[in-house]
């Protein structure tokens, strides 16, 4: 897989060593200009410079060996902090948040005047509550770091000075030499300027991108001079415009350096995009042009924002009514106390005389000293105890054994805790389609021939009017020709060795096992080369595993280690060259087949610095398909050759599997059996089968079947689309076998159906028939088809059309009429079906014609503008006149229980829109197969839309569809363009009808347009809670957008999930994840806010109160400690266990149930009326407790066993001690799950305040206020436990009463604004009526 010299695949042979660079360019001119003078200048600070906004990068970097190599320019970033940033910028953050900011005013306040109380009461819990969320969000912000070092630490091979060097990824500069191998990802954005495919082509996937994981083709520049690696620095100049957010565009150029000025164009398929990975391709080389957040990837990516839940607003809301309460309460004390100084202290001589003057300075010590007083109104210790529930909330969702996905050992994963409540209150979701919706796997059901409909059934077709079943014997013409098409028109690449291959990879294997017996090895004594080795030798990439265990194929163990040499760098002129030792692993090669050497055992290190080369270094740079393409040269060698050995691999899956066979000789351990995957870097020619001693029977057979199977994944088809490999692999199920192209030579085996696949493939029976192709009419979203040109063995030339049927039947002859219409009727009977649907068709070229196509093509690949019209005019010019022969169906296997989570989403009052980047009518299909778009729906099409006149026009149709639809459930579906269009010009009209609809489907989107649908939903007045779900890096932006992005572990890669707030592995987990986690969430944050407030206002209503019986004095009637540790102690622990395990319905009913989503959406449990009805329990219970107290102390005073009066710390005590169990108590009632542990918390809670209490009064402090010995003589006291019992009962009778009545008569809760239920009626009947 090598450019340089490495085994087989090395065409470049070194003439010299390489030198030093010259001083300056023009060193070898005989001349030069200012202008080379004047860039060279600019190139000479940095390897890339700016000229008009367009880069000028020289390939190889910068000529300037005394420059200093920058490092980090390809470093991506997600935290939000950094180690300096962190502590301003974080303070900053929770500064903004009312309560911490009052609290922080109040200790000042405090520290500068003569304050009532002590000022740690205010400093100690600001300080505890601050360093808690400190360390939370500092916590999560090293997670994030951690992601990002993983990926910036990845080794990357560049070419340094034409020598291999390995780096990590974050230190990829523009212009580096970048060496991408086969299954690897690209760490950047790359100009592709070499592949070891001989038409220098590049297949990719792009599934991080654009969400497809089908294969695409990029190409090697035209006529782009092939020079040594050595010289590739000496290439030029490439001149490209400034990063853009396109992902389908590039526009740019190479200027050759010695080819006298001569440019070569660059377009989109020149260009490996950051997020791509390498498929059938050994190896390439490109040249880096955009590097880190400048990646087209990145900058479709938003920048990572802080995400706030709604439920803020709502807690910001209530502290501003609080902080209102607050000043009026103070201002009326204030102004009450100096109504006392001047009307009523003078009247009251044993006082003494009052003093004259006032000034400022005593205004603002009573006036402060008043806030100080009630500054406990402001729940502080509200947002560190919410911060703590998300915290441990989080580890539920974590360990939810219902997210846990057993095949990949995956758990659900919450980057975001601070999101938990939103889950309950979506009101829209926004979902990817490819990978989230569906597996992207296509399965071929059924097609229509000739006008007959067939049904697929593995091995053989079923009429559907005579339920006949025809194997391929037995298929007339009209059935062969279009099987055929299916054969040969298409881009499919065979990945694994072709039959020839397999035939004698087979006698290889017969022929060794009859001359050398082979040994049988323990699974324990191979090193496996797993997912999980390569995900290692990311982390730590200068980690080397010696001395490992090594299975040869002669059967004899001997400890070796392997240097893993890329081919790149493997010299002719002997020079040394840093290896990379590796375990030795047993691997399968696509590009070299292991021979067994009959004689004679390897030697120990055979690999390692022996001098021995055990592959000859002067094969040419091409790619190989079959061993058929090397030649034999082990055979001279002593050692057996080893298979090829990568670098290293980022992320690949796994691709071995291991299972004891059989064998007919005794076993003496269990042997290692690789079955093939299609997953793989690499496979084996086929399996090793033993030839059966018996024919089958019948051919339908579960043997026949398996061994079909396993066949056709020997194979490892590699499509650029999903449904291109679907038909090739039924065609092959039938009998006609695609086995790859060899130079455009297509080859077919028909394969009968009574022949077994096992035995070799040397029949007088197979039959192979072999096609050139001479063009490939590529598919475009224009175009709607592909068209392949091929010449017959009789030298006919043909055209073989697939597209989608309204693209393909107008292309049709008119002798074609009749077979087009019964095609039609089944075709919409596959798409009523679910499944996705392609015409065929196909017809003769004539020389004339062919020879017309070729000048016409050719001129229009010579324009320099209006290529691509031109080329689509010549297209149809040649695509006409077509016979018909049928059409197919294929079906998108959907995730598992989609269907059940969308209708239960649905029936939970969610909105769903699918964003996807596929055609309008592949969505549409899984929209209908998914029940994302319900059957009876009306649906609506906005498909090239150009102006907003149009837009506006089909806008308000749409809307007058919606209205008078008598309550009909609409569809919405628009394309890019026409959703590009909507979002420039009219969104907010766009907006307001759209979310009207009962499902929106959008297709043809780019990842930035996929969050601006977001953000523009965001925007409306209504204040939609949106969310996003998405498994691919072209989804990260959508997710980052929406209030709650939620990332699925799929396929498509890991990013998706890395930037989401929560994460999992399959969308069905996500109905768990929002009707049952968020609806708890919902009850619980409500519960514990409404709760605060509460407990605080009963807290300070009886300070207000009485101040009323002390002048107005701003005298505290609670000592410190009791300040302190009310919030504390005394009161934390219940409601943060509650908070965390509140269940009002059971997980089995909300997911039975999904209206009941409904009750806490809009975050219902914290309107008005709700914090209303607990501030007023709160009023009520601070009167009931101050005054049944005061009438206590008032009348007989004399309460203590000891037959004395009570003293005024008595009564201070009292108090606190009362509002403790009564809050506690209060919560109790409110509470639906009650557990043993649950009481313990309310009990200990109790406790905690009796034993501090109990410490504190017995040590004579008298910091604050003179509590010796008061408390004990209260628990000494029978009249004070009957009080306290008298007090709990008159307090909570009301609560009790009113739950018991709710619960007895059926009554539901009402609202208590005049009017409200009125207008709520009207709504829900006008939403129910048209929406």
């Amino acid at each position: 897989m090598n450019f340089l010299g490495h085994e087989y695949l090395s065409g470049f042979r070194r003439i010299d060593r390489l030198g030093s660079y010259p001083a300056t360019p023009w060193v070898d001119k005989d001349s030069f200009s200012l202008k080379d003078a004047f860039l060279w200048n600019r190139q000479k600070g940095s390897r890339v410079s700016t000229i008009n906004d367009w880069l000028q990068i020289q390939i190889g970097g910068s000529e300037d060996v005394k420059k200093k190599r920058q490092k980090g320019q390809n470093r991506i970033k997600s935290t939000k902090y950094t180690l300096i940033t962190f502590l301003p910028q974080n303070l900053l953050e929770q500064f903004r948040r009312i309560a911490n900011f009052y609290f922080l005013v109040m200790t000042i306040i405090s520290l500068l005047i003569d304050s009532p109380v002590s000022p740690m009461t205010s400093l100690l819990p600001l300080v505890f509550v601050i360093a808690v969320t400190a360390a939370k969000q500092g916590y999560e912000d090293i997670l994030r770091f951690r992601t990002d070092n993983v990926v910036n630490s990845s080794p990357v091979t560049i070419i340094k000075d034409g020598k291999e060097a390995i780096i990590k990824s974050q230190d990829v500069a523009p212009g580096d030499l970048v060496v991408v191998e086969r299954d690897c990802d690209v760490p950047c954005d790359l100009v592709l300027l070499r592949s070891t495919d001989p038409h220098g082509k590049c297949f990719i996937t792009t599934a991080n991108l654009d969400g497809e994981s089908n294969l695409k083709t990029l190409m090697v520049p035209r006529d782009l001079p092939t020079v040594d690696l050595e010289e590739m620095h000496k290439l030029g100049m490439i001149e490209c415009e400034s990063a853009t957010t396109d992902l389908y565009s590039f526009n740019g150029k190479i200027e050759l350096k010695n080819s006298e000025g001569r440019v070569l164009p660059l377009t989109a398929e020149n260009v490996l995009l950051r997020g791509s990975r390498v498929k059938n391709t050994e190896c390439v080389i490109g040249c880096a042009v955009y590097t880190g957040m400048v990646t087209k990837l990145q900058l479709n990516s938003r920048l990572t924002r802080n995400k706030n839940a709604t439920s803020e607003t709502y807690i910001n809301r209530f502290l501003i009514v609080i902080l209102v309460a607050l000043i009026a309460i103070v201002t009326l004390l204030y102004f009450l106390k100096r109504y006392n100084e001047l009307f009523v202290i003078p009247k009251l001589t044993y006082l003494g005389d009052a003093t004259d003057s006032y000034s400022v300075k005593q205004f603002l010590q009573d006036y402060l000293s008043f806030l100080i007083l009630f500054n406990y109104l402001i729940p502080i210790s509200l947002y560190v105890t919410i911060e703590l529930q998300r915290v441990i909330g989080s580890l539920f969702m974590e360990w939810d054994l219902e997210l846990y996905e057993n095949e990949t050992d995956q758990p659900c994963v919450v980057n975001t805790s601070n999101l938990n409540e939103e889950l309950g209150q979506i009101n829209i979701l926004f979902s990817d389609k490819t990978g989230t919706l569906t597996k992207n796997e296509m399965n071929f059901q059924q097609c229509s021939i000739a006008g007959k409909k067939f049904l697929f059934k593995k091995t053989r077709l079923e009429d559907e009017e005579t339920n006949a079943l025809l194997d391929i014997n037995k298929f007339n013409s009209d059935q062969r020709v279009f099987f055929q098409a299916l054969c040969i028109c298409h881009t499919i690449q065979v990945a694994s060795s072709s039959l020839d291959d397999i035939e004698s990879s087979k006698k290889d294997s017969l022929k060794s096992k009859t001359t050398n017996p082979t040994e049988m090895y323990p699974i324990s004594d191979i090193t496996e080369e797993s997912n999980n080795s390569s995900q290692q030798s990311e982390l730590n990439v200068t980690h080397a595993i010696e001395n490992s265990v090594s299975a040869h194929p002669n059967g004899n163990h001997s400890t070796s280690t392997s240097s893993d040499v890329n081919p790149l760098l493997v010299s002719t002129d002997g020079y040394s060259v840093e290896r990379r030792k590796r375990p030795v692993v047993i691997k399968r090669s696509p590009n070299f087949a292991r021979r067994v050497n009959a004689g004679g055992d390897a030697p120990a290190n055979q690999g390692e610095g022996n001098g021995q080369n055990i592959r000859p270094i002067s094969l040419q740079f091409q790619r190989s398909t079959s061993e058929r393409d090397l030649p034999q040269f082990e055979e001279s060698h002593n050692g057996p050759a080893l298979g090829h050995r990568r670098a290293h691999s980022y992320g690949a899956p796994n691709a071995y599997l291991t299972s004891p066979i059989a064998t007919a000789d005794p076993p003496v351990n269990s042997i290692l059996f690789r079955s093939p995957s299609t997953a793989s870097r690499e496979s084996y020619a086929a399996p090793t089968f033993t030839r059966q001693p018996t024919m089958l029977m019948r051919a339908e057979s579960q043997r026949r079947k398996k061994e079909i199977h396993d066949f056709i994944f020997t194979l490892d088809y590699q499509a650029s689309s999903p449904d291109e490999k679907a038909l090739v692999e039924a065609c092959a199920n039938l009998g006609m076998v695609y086995t790859g192209d060899d130079d455009e030579i297509l080859r077919v085996r028909i394969v009968p159906p009574h022949m077994d696949y096992k035995r070799p493939f040397s029949s007088a029976k197979l039959k192979e028939e072999t096609f050139q192709r001479l063009h490939v009419l590529e598919f475009t979203s224009d175009r709607k088809r592909m068209s392949v040109i091929v010449r017959d063995t009789d030298g006919k030339k043909w055209i073989y059309t697939k597209g989608a049927e309204s693209y393909v039947f107008p292309l049709c002859a008119n002798s074609s009429a009749d077979r087009i219409s019964k095609t039609d009727v089944h075709i919409s009977d596959f798409a009523r079906q679910g499944l996705r649907t392609l015409a065929i068709a196909r017809r003769l070229v004539t020389e004339e014609e062919y020879q017309d196509f070729l000048t016409e093509l050719a001129q229009a690949n010579s324009s320099l503008e209006n290529r691509k019209q031109l080329s689509e005019e010549c297209y149809a010019k040649i695509e006409c006149n077509l016979d018909l022969l049928g059409a197919t169906a294929v079906e998108d296997a959907l995730q598992d229980d989609v269907a059940d989570t969308l209708v239960s989403l649905q029936a939970a009052g969610i909105k769903i829109w699918v964003l996807t980047g596929d055609k309008v009518e592949t969505a549409l299909n899984i929209a209908l197969s998914c029940g994302h778009i319900p059957a009876d729906a009306k649906k609506y099409f906005i498909i090239d839309c150009k102006n907003r006149e149009e837009m506006l026009l089909h806008l308000n149709a749409l809307d007058r569809e919606i209205l008078f639809g008598m309550g009909q459930e609409c569809a919405l579906l628009i394309d890019g363009k026409s959703l590009g269009v909507a979002l420039a010009e009219a969104g907010a009209e766009f907006r307001d009808v759209a979310v009207k609809c009962t499902a929106v489907l959008c297709c043809r989107l780019s990842p930035l347009q996929k969050s601006e649908v977001v953000s523009l939903i965001k925007s409306s007045n209504e204040n939609y809670n949106t969310a996003s779900i998405g498994d691919g890096a072209n989804d990260v932006s959508m997710i980052q957008e929406a209030h709650v992005g939620i990332g699925i572990m799929g396929r498509e890669g890991r990013q998706a999930a890395r930037c989401a707030d929560f994460a999992f592995a399959k969308f069905c987990m996500l109905k768990r994840l929002l009707l049952v986690h968020g609806h708890y969430h919902s009850v619980r944050l409500s519960l514990l806010v409404l709760y605060f407030f509460y407990k605080n206002i009963v807290f300070m209503g009886i300070m207000f109160l009485f101040q009323f019986h002390t002048l107005f004095s701003s005298s505290s009637v609670y000592d410190s400690l009791f300040l302190t540790l009310y919030n504390v102690i005394y009161t934390s622990l219940p409601i943060l266990f509650i908070g965390i395990s509140e269940k009002p319905y059971t997980e089995e009913t909300l997911m039975r149930t999904p209206q009941l989503y409904k009750k806490n959406t809009d975050n219902k449990q914290l309107h008005w009326p709700y914090f209303l009805m607990w501030i007023l329990f709160a009023v009520y219970h601070s009167v009931i407790i101050f005054y049944f107290a005061f009438c206590l102390f008032s009348y007989n005073n004399v309460i203590l066993n000891v037959g004395q009066t009570a003293a005024f710390s008595c009564f201070g005590t009292l108090l606190i001690w009362t509002v403790v169990i009564v809050v506690n108590l209060k919560l109790w009632l409110e509470s639906m799950y009650l557990s043993f542990w649950y009481i313990f918390t309310i009990v200990i809670s109790i406790l905690g305040f009796i034993i501090t209490t109990v410490i504190y009064n017995v040590i004579n402090l008298d910091y604050d206020t003179d509590i010796y010995w008061a408390y004990n003589n209260l628990l000494a006291s029978l009249p004070t436990w009957l009080w306290i019992l008298l007090t709990c009962v008159a307090c909570l009778v009301p609560d009790y009463t009113i739950r018991m009545l709710q619960r007895a008569l059926n009554i539901k809760e009402f609202s208590i604004f005049p009017g409200k239920q009125r207008k709520l009626k009207m709504r829900a009947n006008f939403e129910s009526s048209y929406l």
